[in-house]
């Protein structure tokens, strides 16, 4: 867990594991030779080698209807900019206005790649035509603006009210998205620049039926002459009408195999993100009475598959469809603004292997939680939680009960028919294990069994989803939030009090009807950033690297991580030669490809993976292997094994004042491992994550350092800070606050985390 996994389970029986370059150990320091690039190459290419690469693949500009009115200063051009080092404006502390620059922000290292990824949905057309020259800007405020502000915690939780969505409906008949989407990728191309910056086309594809995130970005290889005249949007005519017609996967599916995939010079692929807030919606399991599928767990739900438009009969996925969506869907957003989408805490459902143990570091900037001190938690979640806001992670908090605190999914489906175990109502959120990527990628692997194909095969990047146009925008000290004058207020990010009366008083408990303590942001977090190892900075070796999966992502720290596989030892120089980016090596794999069919039955794959720190960042604690597979009955299961590869000396958490204990820990690790317990006649993954020593979430740079915070200082009238304490704001830090008016008061938190990457997987698909 993300406060107090610096505890390590044994290995289990079934690894085998040797470990090199462990330790203190520094990293690999190839000697390259000086051999000049090939004509029409970029300097930095190597014949035979990959570099590595950071980029942002989720970012929204004003030209986002949303990103429009909560923060609308940035658009396209000043997002490419801010990539590339240059300062740019946000809204000012404190004021209402999202359309003044006051503040200026500039990241810390340029990126190297950039994918604008505005929503489809009436993509540009707030900023095209709320315009102040013509003076509409203030009506649009009024009708949409002020009442997005209000609800942005219904908004970020993925409802759309039915005024927003006629007004997204009509505006996406308009030929607006034509000129706008044209002028988004005039810019694109003009802010290439091959070897140095490379922008990528792309679009975000928001289909949000009764809360369930269903989001994919939509991301080409060419330049804007290769890509469609239009985006694809989720805001049908219909969709406010007949809400049973959203969460369509296959209609985008459809859509870019007639409007790309079947030209010549198209090429597309979808990146799924956010699937934990998708409400078992993403990924759907197996379900009991459709024939081919059988059910896990004790969930119920619909069949898997394509609903029939304009009714609420679905019928069976097939072959063909399971196909499509493998061929177009290529990537998974494991971390972005709103968590990780690996594991989480109490979620493990059926999907442990049967003597597994839990895996701390699923708790690890967990955004959606069972884990919320009710009764109808999980048991697990004790595991996590100790109800002490100085050592728990921070999801542990989750009060803010229907958004981040939720219900366990018992029912699984399309269309909002997911429901949870104690809701009473058909818009309670609620979140499933298929939610969480190695479930789902371990389910994909049983449903390939049946179809053939599998239709959840992922490979992993990393994001930030600003919605400030600040790409990259990812580090925890001096977080700015990412909605612009939705979370730029101390109070905001970390919580305040609210009553149901807008001219209601919070200070007053007793003129504050419903007074409530609202911490919905601080679940929010800065983000992550997507790693790329190719030949050269160009948009086809970017996005031909995402493409075949040599793309690992982090949560924010440029770490670099390779991970390699044969069916033979490999070299003893492996750690090296991953550290120097060689291609190929010993005849294995890269992360992303598949193994090919094992020699003989009894052959076992052995394993490599590298990792080295960022140079501006912290030390490694250790490198842990996932390996999800298919049982002797066919049913899916995920194994962990934590620190195959780990530094030598006790793990501390920083001090109060963030200091964080990097002294005796490496800088680099590297381990090799054979999985003895390889069945050939069974599917399986494996994928590296590689986690930091403990260090300060931005929540606690803020309560600890920024402004010292003293939870004694609560006024126990109101539960606030008095305004001449200077801490007025600042309550979240000693959130969650109990008591009744008269005795308020507050517990300090601190909140730590062990930033990490993730690698893509190594795949193998037993033959029938």
């Amino acid at each position: 867990m993300e406060t107090r996994s610096v505890r390590f389970r044994s290995v289990p029986h079934w690894i085998v594991f040797l470990l090199a370059a462990c330790g203190s150990s520094p990293a690999p320091s190839p000697v390259l030779p000086d051999v000049p690039p090939p004509p029409g190459r970029c300097a930095d290419y190597r014949d035979g080698h990959r570099n590595v690469y950071y980029g942002d693949l989720h970012v929204h500009t004003r030209m986002s209807l949303d990103a429009y009115f909560f923060s609308g200063v940035n658009g396209p051009r000043e997002a490419h900019r801010f990539a590339r080092g240059e300062a740019v404006g946000l809204p000012a502390i404190g004021s209402d206005d999202p359309f003044t620059a006051g503040r200026e922000a500039r990241i810390d290292r340029p990126l190297d790649f950039v994918a604008i990824t505005d929503h489809a949905e009436f993509i540009g057309g707030p900023a095209a035509v709320c315009d102040p020259t013509a003076g509409t800007q203030q009506l649009c405020d009024t009708l949409l603006g002020q009442r997005a502000r209000a609800d942005v915690v219904g908004i970020a939780a993925g409802e759309t009210s039915t005024l927003n969505q006629l007004i997204v409906s009509i505006g996406d008949v308009l030929p607006s998205d034509y000129l706008l989407w044209g002028e988004i990728k005039r810019i694109n191309d003009q802010e290439y620049e091959p070897c140095e910056y490379t922008s990528l086309h792309g679009y975000e594809y928001t289909p949000n039926e009764l809360s369930q995130m269903v989001h994919r970005n939509v991301v080409f290889r060419g330049a804007a002459d290769s890509v469609p005249a239009t985006v694809f949007s989720a805001g049908a005519l219909t969709a406010a009408l007949l809400p049973e017609n959203g969460n369509d996967d296959w209609a985008l599916f459809d859509h870019l195999q007639s409007a790309c995939i079947d030209r010549p010079d198209c090429d597309v692929l979808t990146i799924a993100h956010n699937s934990n807030a998708s409400d078992g919606r993403y990924f759907l399991g197996r379900e009991a009475n459709a024939g081919d599928f059988s059910v896990v767990g004790d969930l119920s739900g619909v069949p898997l598959g394509r609903k029939i438009p304009q009714t609420d009969i679905y019928y069976p996925m097939t072959e063909a469809d399971a196909r499509l969506r493998n061929n177009v869907e290529k990537s998974f957003e494991m971390m972005q603004h709103k968590g990780q989408s690996e594991c989480a805490a109490g979620l493990e459902g059926r999907y442990l292997a049967a003597d597994e143990e839990l895996d701390p570091a699923c708790g690890f900037e967990v955004w959606k939680s069972v884990c919320s001190g009710r009764p109808e938690d999980p048991p697990s979640c004790a595991e996590y939680c100790s109800g002490d806001p100085a050592v728990d992670p921070n999801f542990c908090g989750h009060k803010t009960y229907n958004t981040n605190g939720v219900d366990l999914c018992v029912t699984q489906g399309p269309d909002g028919s997911s429901r949870p175990a104690h809701g009473g109502g058909d818009t309670d959120n609620c979140s499933h294990p298929l939610d969480y990527y190695r479930n789902a990628m371990a389910e994909g692997m049983a449903i390939a069994r049946t179809l053939g194909v599998n239709p959840y095969k992922l490979n992993v990047v990393g994001a930030s989803d600003t919605h400030n146009g600040t790409p990259g925008a990812v580090a925890e000290r001096g977080f700015k939030g990412h909605f612009g004058v939705i979370d730029d207020d101390p109070d905001e990010q970390l919580g305040l009090w609210l009553c149901d009366g807008g001219n209601e008083d919070p200070a007053d408990p007793q003129r504050c009807s419903n007074r409530r303590f609202e911490e919905f942001s601080r679940a929010f977090n800065p983000g992550g950033i997507t790693g790329v190892w190719a030949a050269e900075n160009t948009r086809t070796e970017i996005w031909d690297a995402i493409e075949r999966g040599e793309s690992f992502a982090t949560s924010g720290p440029r770490l670099r991580v390779r991970s390699v596989a044969s069916w033979s030892p490999l070299p003893s120089d492996v750690c090296e030669q991953l550290a120097a980016g060689r291609e190929t090596i010993g005849g294995g794999v890269a992360m992303g490809a598949d193994l090919p069919p094992p020699p003989d039955t009894d052959a076992k794959p052995h394993f490599a993976v590298w990792a080295v720190q960022d140079p501006e960042g912290h030390a490694l604690q250790a490198i842990d292997l996932v390996k999800g597979y298919l049982d002797a009955t066919g049913a899916p299961r995920v194994r962990t094994v934590d620190a195959v590869a780990a530094t030598r000396r006790p793990v501390e958490r920083p001090s109060q004042d963030c200091t964080v204990a990097d002294d005796g820990h490496p800088d680099s690790l590297c381990a090799r491992w054979t999985d003895e317990e390889f069945d050939a006649a069974h599917d399986a993954y494996w994928y590296a994550r590689v986690r930091e020593v403990p260090s300060c979430r931005w929540s606690a740079w803020m309560c600890k350092v920024e402004h010292p915070v003293d939870c004694g200082l609560l006024d126990p009238a109101n539960g606030l800070f008095p305004k001449d304490s200077g801490l007025r704001g600042y309550e979240g830090c000693c959130a969650p606050i109990a008591g009744e008016p008269g005795s308020f008061h507050g517990k300090a938190s601190f909140h730590t985390i062990e930033e990490r990457a993730w690698t893509s997987p190594i795949w193998y698909e037993a033959d029938d």
